[in-house]
């Protein structure tokens, strides 16, 4: 009996103040954001940290982010991520007051278990997310979250597959707003992570895996219900340059004044891979 009561303690004592349901919790996830920055206690990241997530997600979700934290390095390189962070907000750049003032959420379910939906707007473009919760050890617990097309869950992440650093061979590009990170692996598939800042303060930031095609090598993804198609040619001066036709891409990891489309890394911006700091955690 003492062990469940410092548990429960425990639990409510984590769980956000006024977070009395499943419903509440997403509203706190997403009416968080307008907090200040330097509050740490901030949207679905807070609720994430390995510091936090045994208390907020099921064993199946905590093993999920603790492979991904392995497959990272916790953090040090999103290009081998299996996820990344912030996919709770389709784009890249949100406004918090905006979301909070258009959000509405919806649950629907039983007594152990539970789907909120949230539909909020970002930039004007309508956006709808939900929230599975499973009760496990006697408390509510998020188990999956998704969108149109996509669910978290299905994004298997197997540390087996982690690649080998050494084994690559890595092309680097920093300038003043962007820094840029291809490794190409011996079976020719590529690993990439962008950060790219642009006027205004608008960004994009997109990781993930390039597969070989004549004359470069081609991303695709349909995160948010969003089909992705973006290309990486090498130019004339070995260097390489970015192709989103349509601004699919931009759509997803981009800001609303930031593109993709026609970024371009010549050789005159080429590092050494090493003289890069850690990728940030867009």
């Amino acid at each position: 009996m003492a062990r469940w009561f410092a548990t429960a303690l425990a639990l409510c004592l984590a769980w956000p103040a006024w977070a009395q349901s499943p419903e509440d919790l997403v509203r706190w996830i997403y009416t968080s954001l307008a907090r200040p920055p330097d509050r740490q206690a901030r949207g679905l990241h807070h609720l994430t940290t390995p510091e936090q997530r045994r208390t907020y997600l099921s064993q199946r979700l905590v093993r999920l982010y603790d492979a991904n934290d392995i497959m990272t390095g916790n953090g040090q390189n999103l290009a081998a991520a299996c996820f990344e962070p912030g996919f709770e907000i389709p784009g890249n750049d949100y406004d918090a007051a905006e979301i909070a003032r258009t959000l509405a959420t919806a649950a629907t379910g039983d007594a152990t278990r539970q789907r909120v939906t949230a539909r909020f707007s970002s930039f004007g473009e309508p956006a709808q997310i939900h929230f599975d919760f499973i009760v496990e050890d006697g408390f509510w617990r998020l188990d999956d979250v998704g969108g149109p097309g996509w669910q978290l869950s299905d994004r298997g992440c197997d540390t087996g597959t982690a690649p080998a650093p050494a084994g690559n061979t890595g092309y680097c590009y920093k300038t003043e707003g962007d820094e840029f990170r291809f490794h190409v692996g011996a079976d020719g598939r590529a690993r990439f992570s962008l950060e790219s800042w642009q006027g205004g303060g608008h960004s994009c930031g997109v990781s993930g895996i390039a597969h070989p095609t004549e004359g470069g090598w081609v991303h695709e993804s349909d995160e948010f219900g969003r089909p992705c198609r973006l290309e990486f040619r090498i130019t004339p001066e070995s260097g390489i340059r970015l192709g989103d036709a349509g601004h699919d891409c931009k759509m997803v990891f981009c800001g609303q004044r930031a593109v993709l489309d026609g970024l371009t890394f010549g050789r005159a911006a080429q590092v050494a891979c090493d003289s890069l700091p850690p990728p940030p955690q867009y």
